[in-house]
């Protein structure tokens, strides 16, 4: 099935790890560990304590603004100006008015944050902001371009620039039916977009086909098409403990996690009832 329905807004370890710092497009590599001056504002992002406790260090000049999910900020510089606002809710009267409307659309299907935060360098000197997640895990960069939009696990969005526009997408009824969350969140650029996972995240450059356990899709790029599909025969779907998978197709990117949390909870309840 192809992801459709799309309803788009502005919007804005446990072992010793040394900093790194991914900024990836459709046809980018890693870049250097010592930051990345983007293109639409100058924002410098560094990642550190991957992959366990993954924390975004978002440096900013003078003016420059970043987005954010509410509750994901950990420390900020003294002149850093913050305030909450709808998600995407930058720009002129009508866009602020759609992205109120959509902000509410947001909350209602994919169970995002109604508000989220923005920070902005205020005074004559960068500024620094230090974001993550409320989970233990990874946090990746990923850099977005205008033609290829990334669809995202609403969970996962952790932040992005302020001309990042973020929609809902419908992620189709066998997703619902089968257990998953029925939308993705898409991020389309140009800018910059950073999304949080439960256990390590992996890049993967897909040119054919690629199955992932649906529990461990963290983001993937729009051009890419899956279908939902059991591992193997019904015995093998219901008993294997893989149960449901995605089968993408095309040529693309995917993000994944390396741990399944609904399932590390699912272990642990026995030992909590004792």
């Amino acid at each position: 099935m192809d992801p459709e329905g799309e309803a788009e807004v502005g919007r804005a370890a446990d072992a010793p790890s040394t900093p790194t710092e991914a900024a990836v497009s459709t046809d980018a590599s890693p870049v250097p560990a010592d930051g990345l001056e983007t293109d639409d504002g100058g924002a410098r992002i560094t990642i550190e304590g991957r992959p366990s406790f993954g924390t975004a260090v978002v440096r900013l000049p003078p003016g420059a603004s970043f987005v954010a999910e509410a509750g994901a900020m950990v420390a900020m510089s003294r002149d850093t100006q913050a305030r909450v606002t709808f998600a995407g809710a930058t720009g002129g009267f009508l866009r602020r008015i759609g992205a109120t409307i959509s902000a509410f659309f947001r909350r209602i299907l994919a169970g995002e944050s109604l508000f989220v935060n923005e920070f902005t360098a205020g005074g004559e000197s960068p500024c620094e902001v230090v974001l993550a997640p409320t989970m233990v895990g990874d946090v990746t960069h990923i850099r977005l371009d205008e033609r290829t939009p990334v669809l995202v696990q609403a969970e996962s969005y952790l932040a992005s620039s302020p001309d990042v526009r973020v929609g809902v997408r419908w992620a189709g009824l066998a997703m619902y039916l089968g257990g998953e969350s029925a939308f993705f969140l898409s991020a389309r650029g140009p800018g910059d977009l950073l999304v949080n996972a439960y256990g390590a995240i992996e890049e993967v450059d897909v040119d054919g086909a690629y199955i992932v356990d649906t529990g461990h899709v963290v983001a993937f790029t729009k051009g890419l098409k899956y279908n939902l599909e059991g591992i193997g025969g019904l015995f093998q779907t219901l008993f294997s403990g893989e149960g449901l998978v995605l089968r993408f197709r095309g040529r693309g990117k995917i993000w994944m996690q390396t741990r399944d949390l609904p399932l590390f909870v699912d272990w642990l309840a026995p030992y909590l009832e004792r």
